[in-house]
């Protein structure tokens, strides 16, 4: 039951007002001067403050500063005269949620009151899912005891207690998104938002107008102005995904941004200063662009002030059975089952592995055993026909055990190689790699989609 403590000097309002409000259910504390109030707010917790402004000795705006600084949660409803209505939107500009004027309109003041619970309980609960947030993309829940691993968690630290760009490096399904989100929610941004962009999905003039937003008729179909991600990240950060994809007429207007902390809309005529913090993310081999000349050389060095390496999994072997175990444990959590064993045969299995997907692919061979599998043991037959007939750190084969897949399933294995050995010979390009392939950009993305690659 919310309750309410009302303030009012005149008796007979008092007593009436406690007793429309007894009637619609909420628990009500009655008081006729603000030194009283005082003294209740010390006592109980109360979700709603209504008091009137004019009262003797400590007036309502008064009474709302003292109680501020003691529950500054509590929604104040201000009373007031007609004559008095400046007096009650000026103290709305210091925090006071809402007033009423004499004689008071039931329904309106009841309307008032449910719509400034519901403001609580959505400011609770958006402080609980930023608390979630925040402690699922604690240090502690990225995954590693490798030496490559405890370097980049020292790193991460370090740097996200600054307001340094810092550019993310290291192949598909490393984890870059996971360290970005890190930084940021370990960072004094964190209660600001974290924008994120993904450069290599864009068309390029898709990409400009995301990035910078747009003005009213700055191109057809342009019927309003629309903020760009750079505005809807101001005070927080923008993590700017695959930067290495970004073309290069917008590299330049990116460069721009980043060095006079400015942008301009589309169509617009004005600079809009921005305080954002960029984090940015790639699989490619920047250093190659610059000698290519598909990369701008001063993007580069403005957007490298931090490099973060994330190895490849192949390369933190010691960290495979520790990712196992942790995926296990989320994914029984996720279907409300007791977390199964792991044999020995499937950690082995995975440890041999050459995880071209890396930690992304991992994680989905484990959810795969964790949902389909039966028994409490995750078994080799649990595990993706790929993953043990697929390439071991040797170079060899790994060898098909007890497998009962379909004809289907080991040909879509075999595409499943062909599509990542285009994609890794063409760094990652879809658009190049479906053409080595000879088919369509279209059934390219289809399969990278269908395959997780």
């Amino acid at each position: 039951m919310s309750k309410i403590l009302l303030v009012e000097d005149d008796q007979n309002a008092l007593e009436g007002l406690a007793h429309i409000l007894r009637d619609e259910g909420y628990a009500v504390q009655a008081v006729s001067d603000g030194e009283t109030a005082l003294e209740e707010i010390g006592q109980d917790e109360y979700n709603v403050l209504l008091t009137d402004l004019k009262l003797p000795g400590i007036d309502g705006l008064q009474l709302y500063r003292e109680i501020k600084g003691i529950s500054p949660e509590i929604a104040t409803i201000v009373v007031t005269a007609f004559g008095t209505v400046k007096t009650a939107v000026d103290a709305m500009k210091e925090g006071v949620y809402d007033y009423v004027t004499k004689p008071i309109e039931v329904d309106e003041l009841l309307i008032i009151i449910k719509n400034a619970l519901n403001r609580q309980d959505l400011l609770r609960e958006n402080i609980m899912l930023r608390d979630q947030v925040q402690k699922a993309y604690s240090f502690e829940n990225i995954i590693g005891n490798s030496g490559p691993m405890q370097d980049v968690f020292k790193k991460v630290n370090k740097v996200s207690s600054s307001n340094s760009t810092v550019l993310i490096r290291g192949e598909s399904g490393t984890g870059k998104e996971l360290i970005a989100k890190a930084i940021h929610f370990n960072s004094q941004r964190k209660d600001r938002q974290l924008v994120t962009i993904d450069c290599a999905s864009l068309p390029e003039n898709l990409l400009e107008s995301e990035l910078f937003g747009y003005e009213k008729g700055a191109f057809t179909g342009a019927f309003r102005t629309k903020m760009g991600r750079f505005e809807v990240a101001h005070g927080g950060t923008l993590f700017l995904d695959e930067i290495g994809d970004i073309p290069p007429g917008v590299q330049a207007k990116l460069l721009r941004a980043l060095e006079e902390r400015t942008i301009l809309r589309l169509g617009g005529t004005k600079d809009i200063p921005i305080d954002v913090r960029v984090i940015a993310s790639t699989h490619k081999d920047l250093e190659k662009g610059l000698r290519e000349g598909t990369f701008r050389e001063d993007l580069y060095y403005r957007l490298n002030v931090i490099p973060i390496f994330l190895p490849p999994l192949r390369d933190r072997c010691a960290d495979i059975p520790l990712l196992i175990q942790h995926f296990v444990n989320v994914y029984s959590e996720d279907t409300n089952i007791p977390p199964k064993k792991i044999s020995k045969e499937v950690i082995d299995i995975c440890m041999r592995y050459e995880w071209f997907g890396n930690v992304r692919e991992l994680e989905h061979a484990i959810e795969n055993a964790v949902v389909m599998g039966e028994g409490d043991t995750i078994l080799q037959e649990h595990l993706p026909f790929n993953i043990f007939s697929g390439t071991t750190k040797n170079g060899e084969t790994a060898t098909l055990h007890n497998s009962n897949d379909s004809y289907n399933e080991q040909m879509d294995v075999a595409e499943k190689t062909i599509i990542q050995n285009a994609l890794k010979k063409m760094d990652g390009n879809r658009t190049k790699a479906a053409k080595l392939l000879g088919i369509s950009l279209r059934t390219m993305r289809y399969k990278v989609k269908k395959y997780n690659l």
